[in-house]
């Protein structure tokens, strides 16, 4: 099989703090080494480098801000890069959905007599959900699996950083026409299906694309450098995602200010920071992570760590006591969550968007009130069989987001697609 793969990057500048790119280096490697008579041809922008002999780069300047790369599709470069080899390729993954409707046009041009199948993932979404979907009392999310059957509200959320000028909503009806051209849709969580597909059909209520949850993988074998690191027995909580604000940053350190003014102050939080690097451009579009950046530098109890390299940033997360998950209800994933779990690092998750999937519905790691969070980090600093138990289920329960099974469902759906289409 011969697939064409268009590679979603947000951080050019910290490719090893992007999530695009880390998903995709891991997923198709270990792809590549179950099926040795695959190939793949990899658009990917300049600075991306080799990734793999059966991984053929194919270099082509698509953007260089959130805008640019979803509405710019530079059709005659893509042309003279890849036409030649269009009559071989058997399958279109691609991983900015809102260009699945450009791959299904370009594709039909250049081989006007095959239809290539087309399999998207939505990596991200431009919206929120319009209320909590979790029954505080039992931690369930409240999902209704019979999607046609939903009775769904007229109203729309949309993610802020995606909406100035109000293009949240272009951008989404982007991804509509993915779910309508593409032969199979993949998100990264069920609460991800239901965001995504739920909020459709208040707009086409016909949209009812085949559609399935595959979370973003986990390397074990590299989180095994965080694994075996050792800790100074001090209380560091890694603040361990983007400091946008609809990541929480503001909502988080705000109860922080308040647990080190009223409860504890021998702790510290640990900022990652991967937006650390942005280019100006970037800065100029989105000033609000420079500003947070700023104010979390004058807190007391607050220190920025970068690394550059990922055996680095394993060994670091492993070396931290405890991980808190981003204050974000619109969030269909955390691969740095994950990152966390693997190393055997408790991670406390708000109740909500896609967090008890990750931690489990039932974990005793979920928060609902401020109050359950502060009891929670009392309990993982002082409580040692407690917090040896929470390490121990994190690193377990990571497991079930190796690179390896994620790898299986993806052979799955683009087998299934392509013998369905008679490549």
């Amino acid at each position: 099989m011969k697939i064409l793969d268009f590679l979603n990057v947000s951080n050019l500048s910290n490719l090893q703090a992007d999530s695009g790119f880390i998903f995709q280096r891991l997923i198709l490697n270990e792809i590549l080494a179950r099926k040795k008579d695959w190939e793949v041809y990899l658009i990917a922008p300049e600075g991306v480098g080799d990734l793999g002999e059966r991984i053929n780069l194919v270099k082509l300047d698509y953007g260089h801000n959130k805008y640019e790369t979803r509405f710019n599709f530079p059709w005659a470069k893509l042309r003279n890069s890849i036409e030649g080899i269009m009559q071989d390729i058997d399958l279109i993954y691609v991983n900015q959905a809102e260009h699945a409707s450009n791959f299904r046009a370009f594709a039909t041009v250049a081989v006007p007599t095959k239809r290539i199948p087309i399999v998207s993932y939505f990596h991200y979404l431009p919206l929120e959900p319009p209320h909590v979907h979790f029954d505080f009392s039992t931690g369930y999310y409240d999902r209704t699996t019979d999607l046609e059957g939903k009775v769904q509200s007229s109203s729309l959320r949309f993610d802020q950083s995606l909406n100035q000028h109000g293009l949240a909503l272009p951008v989404f009806m982007r991804l509509i026409e993915a779910m309508f051209v593409s032969d199979y849709c993949i998100t990264c969580s069920e609460f991800g299906i239901d965001l995504l597909v739920g909020s459709a059909q208040k707009l086409v209520p016909t949209v009812m694309p085949k559609i399935a949850a595959i979370p973003p993988p986990v390397s074990l074998a590299e989180a095994e450098h965080g694994r075996t690191a050792e800790k100074d027995g001090k209380n560091k909580i890694v603040f361990n995602h983007r400091l946008y604000s609809h990541y929480g940053p503001k909502e988080f350190f705000d109860f922080m200010d308040w647990f080190y003014g009223n409860v504890r102050t021998d702790f510290e939080v640990i900022l990652t920071d991967p937006t650390n690097g942005r280019s100006a451009e970037r800065n100029k579009l989105d000033p609000s992570v420079a500003d947070m950046r700023h104010i979390l530098s004058a807190k007391p109890y607050v220190r920025f760590a970068h690394s550059s390299e990922r055996e680095c940033y394993y060994r670091a997360l492993g070396s931290y006591k405890v991980s808190i998950a981003p204050f974000r209800p619109s969030a269909l994933w955390s691969m740095s969550v994950v990152d966390s779990m693997a190393c055997g690092i408790p991670v406390v998750c708000p109740n909500y968007a896609c967090f008890p999937e990750i931690i489990g519905a039932n974990s005793e790691l979920l928060f609902s009130k401020p109050k359950e969070l502060a009891d929670l980090l009392v309990k993982l600093f002082d409580d040692e069989p407690f917090y040896g138990a929470c390490s121990q289920y994190c690193a377990t329960r990571a497991a079930k987001f190796s690179v390896e099974r994620a790898a299986d469902r993806f052979i799955s759906i683009f087998e299934e697609v392509t013998l369905k289409n008679g490549s």
